[in-house]
């Protein structure tokens, strides 16, 4: 069967790039976003990636308060 986690966890900038304030914050998130079996689908970052196609900034996170539509707007601004 397969595994049901996010397939992009080893090369997400905010992992890669360092964009989190601390480790601890990268576990939680890896724990709660990548990791648990379907939950990457309620990623913003996933999310926004799969409606673009596109590059997602650095500093929108998984749990994002903005919504996937402005997130969207942002990303199709640039």
């Amino acid at each position: 069967m397969e595994n049901d986690v996010c397939k992009n966890i080893e090369r997400c900038p905010i992992f890669v790039k360092g964009a989190l304030v601390n480790d601890f914050t990268g576990v939680a998130y890896r724990n709660t976003f990548c990791l648990m079996p379907g939950k990457y689908k309620e990623c913003k970052r996933y999310l926004a990636a799969q409606a673009t196609g596109k590059p997602v900034p650095e500093n929108i996170m998984p749990n994002s308060k903005k919504t996937l539509e402005e997130i969207i707007n942002l990303i199709n601004s640039k």
